[in-house]
């Protein structure tokens, strides 16, 4: 017989449709039991069998969602050389890195770095070709701008891709050269992209990625996430097969893509006859998805309007109006959600331009297509989501390691950036995520951010669009839920809902915004199973 667990005396916040916060829940099995006073869930004990948890005032809520990462990135950087790293200051701390990592490295196999921002070192620049050359010509190293959307690659790696000065630049791609007309080893966006795929992991690695991904999203109390596939088809195999068997603990909303030639993968999925939705509660299949313009930190967003540091740089596109409403307005009639990476308001435009003839065409009520990112979204462009019924799906931790950019770049628009506040006077049920490993999982840092709009220099970034902390939690849990479709399950602390809690080593209610940073998790429970329990 399942023992009951009786979680009593907290500060249980439920993010129902009222936002009651009461005292107490109960749990039987996977699912929510009972949710009311301590004396009233207490009430249930009456064989005196159950599990009684005292919560002593501390909080208690929905298992956190994050609606948009990339899960498999996030544990294969853990087996590559961080640019993050606090000891990390200059371009030679990188290279020192990398030397280390070359010495435990065999020859012909890979030396990869992530995470690393030009804006962030002495030197101010990326390392050349020449420096990752003198590392090694004989292991193909590849360093990651913390974007994911541009890295520079030693000549090995280039001649294995077949990449030379003579290469034509791909669509929406750039392979850099310098004023002899030699590549310098840059790769931006598409030619990036191409790149990754012979960058690849091996199955092995990809298990072990996974299970320690895993490990480090329940210490932060994600439940659930959505995931932005990164390298096609392979990784989506292997995250099923992670999540299926139990080595991928949260339950996965699955977009499918990649991050080079996505429009390839679309068109196999439109033809295998499935559609969103697919699966279960463990592993489900969600959008469909392309990109259609840059990183937002780049600077690589696609703007109608040039960059304030640049008056002739309106950023990078990847397709043509038309091409992107002939592959999704076909998804859209065959009942997939259908999604973008958009960060510009240009990007914006067009796949609302797409969405509104895919509707037109076919009108599908609670299709909840969505915009991933979605950076500046003015309130045209909001107006037009919300009678369209768009999920979008918004980056307030970017704010604070990019925003010092995003001010130079982009100026005034800044104003719109991540409009949390608008969508909430829209009734637009926007999803908060991170997008790691482009920035920091820990869903805290996401929520000061959306509280504080600042920058990690103090500047502030859209002051205007700021929310208080109750809207920020109901966009990691209900409305994350709401753009997978199942909200009906999940989200929110409900009887018969399932059991992914959170509990907090404090009542967060009560907490000073800057203390958010502090907050730790104590317990992390899936489906009614302690995954993760804080040591005292």
């Amino acid at each position: 017989m399942e023992k009951v667990k009786l979680f009593i005396n907290g500060e249980v916040v439920t993010v129902n449709a009222n936002n009651d916060v009461v005292e107490a829940v109960a749990v039987k099995g996977d699912k929510i039991l009972a949710v009311g006073t301590t004396e009233e869930v207490l009430a249930l004990n009456e064989d005196g069998e159950a599990e009684v948890i005292d919560l002593a005032g501390k909080t208690l809520t929905p298992g956190l969602i994050d609606a948009h990462l990339h899960v498999t990135t996030i544990g294969t950087n853990t087996l590559s050389v961080s640019c993050k790293a606090e000891h990390i200051h200059s371009i030679e701390d990188i290279l020192t890195d990398l030397r280390k990592a070359k010495e435990n490295t065999p020859k012909g196999e890979w030396i990869r770095a992530w995470g690393f921002n030009e804006s962030k070192i002495a030197e101010k620049r990326y390392p050349t070709i020449e420096e990752l050359d003198a590392i090694s010509k004989e292991h193909p190293i590849l360093v990651v701008r913390t974007c994911t959307h541009i890295s520079v690659a030693n000549s090995y790696t280039l001649q294995l891709a077949g990449i030379d000065k003579n290469t034509p630049n791909p669509e929406g791609g750039i392979y850099e050269k310098n004023e002899q007309g030699d590549l310098t080893g840059l790769l931006i966006e598409n030619a990036h992209m191409n790149l990754l795929a012979l960058a690849s992991f091996s199955d092995e690695e990809l298990d072990k990625a996974h299970a320690i991904a895993s490990d480090l999203l329940v210490e932060k109390g994600i439940t659930s996430i959505h995931d932005a596939t990164s390298f096609g088809p392979r990784n989506m195999r292997a995250l099923q097969k992670a999540a299926l068997e139990g080595l991928l603990k949260p339950r996965v909303y699955a977009m499918v893509g990649a991050l080079n030639n996505a429009e390839i993968i679309v068109e196999r999925m439109l033809d295998a006859g499935i559609y969103t939705g697919l699966g279960n509660e463990k592993y489900k299949i969600g959008p469909v998805k392309l990109f259609l313009d840059g990183s937002s930190s780049g600077p690589t967003i696609w703007t109608k309007e040039p960059y304030t540091s640049d008056p002739n740089n309106y950023g990078v596109h990847y397709y043509e109006q038309e091409f992107v409403d002939k592959l999704f307005v076909e998804a859209h009639k065959q009942g997939w959600q259908i999604t973008v990476h958009a960060q510009g308001d240009a990007a914006i435009d067009m796949i609302l331009n797409t969405i509104e003839k895919a509707n037109e065409v076919c009108p599908r009520p609670n299709a909840r297509h969505r915009i991933e990112h979605a950076g500046i979204a003015t309130p045209d462009l909001i107006e037009r989501m919300k009678k369209q019924g768009i999920i979008p799906t918004p980056n307030p931790a970017f704010l604070y390691e990019f925003g010092d950019g995003y001010l130079k770049n982009y100026g005034e628009r800044t104003n719109h950036m991540f409009p949390l506040k608008d969508y909430l006077e829209a009734e637009i049920p926007a999803a908060i995520t991170s997008d790691s490993p482009v920035t920091d999982f820990a869903p805290m840092r996401g929520i000061h951010a959306a509280l504080t709009r600042k920058a990690f220099d103090g500047q502030e970034v859209g002051a205007n669009q700021s929310i208080d902390l109750m809207d920020a939690i109901r966009m990691y849990t209900i409305n994350a839920a709401h753009a997978s479709f199942d909200e009906e399950i999940k989200g929110s602390i409900e009887v018969g809902k399932l059991a992914d809690l959170v509990i907090f080593d404090r009542a967060l209610l009560e907490v000073e915004t800057e203390e958010l940073l502090d907050v730790q998790v104590a317990y992390t429970m899936i489906g009614g199973e302690i995954v993760y329990q804080r040591e005292s």
